[in-house]
């Protein structure tokens, strides 16, 4: 079987771990979120490289593992379920004013995924601040927008998962990619 790369992004809060976490439970290949990874490890750490502090450190720390994610892959077979993308570094500096040399940002023209892209939309009654997440409701709708059209411009056809319980957004996603060649 041929590898298949599916991303399941969208609005922060949204749900997308749960369901990462779900489809793996189901014994799907998982990819986890590398902005979560640079947070946790950064807040262990004591370094700076957090999105609410340093920017432009976060940015590149961003681009640079998606990248190292997306490579990390390629000998795989199957299908695997990213925890978002290399296009989230490219909203992120968008949606910061944040300047990283193109190199860095290269990585979403060069490395493809799998269409369709899967977003999870703003849905405020599950919506949750966390450690890693310490913006509110109308960040992550700003986010979600950010990132629908940035895919929709990289040529990306984009579903939005229903707002339905986990257990049936990983059934609907899983049906969902039955009829992807």
């Amino acid at each position: 079987m041929a590898l298949r790369r599916f991303v399941i992004s969208g609005c922060s809060g949204g749900g997308k771990s749960s369901l990462i976490s779900e489809l793996k439970q189901r014994g799907q290949s998982v990819v986890p979120e590398a902005g979560r990874i640079i947070v946790q490890d950064q807040i262990a750490l004591g370094g700076t490289a957090l999105p609410w502090n340093d920017k432009l450190a976060f940015a590149a720390q961003l681009a640079s593992k998606a990248f190292e994610q997306y490579g990390s892959v390629s000998e795989c077979d199957g299908d695997i379920f990213f925890d978002r993308s290399i296009v989230e570094a490219e909203v992120f500096c968008d949606l910061h004013d944040v300047r990283l040399p193109r190199s860095y940002l290269s990585a979403a023209d060069t490395c493809r995924y799998t269409d369709p892209i899967f977003l999870t939309p703003p849905w405020q009654e599950i919506f949750e601040s966390d450690t890693e997440t310490q913006h509110g409701f109308e960040a992550g709708v700003q986010e979600y927008n950010a990132l629908r059209q940035k895919f929709l411009a990289n040529g990306y056809r984009v579903l939005v998962i229903p707002r339905i319980t986990i257990a049936k957004r990983a059934d609907w996603i899983l049906r969902a990619i039955c009829n992807v060649n």
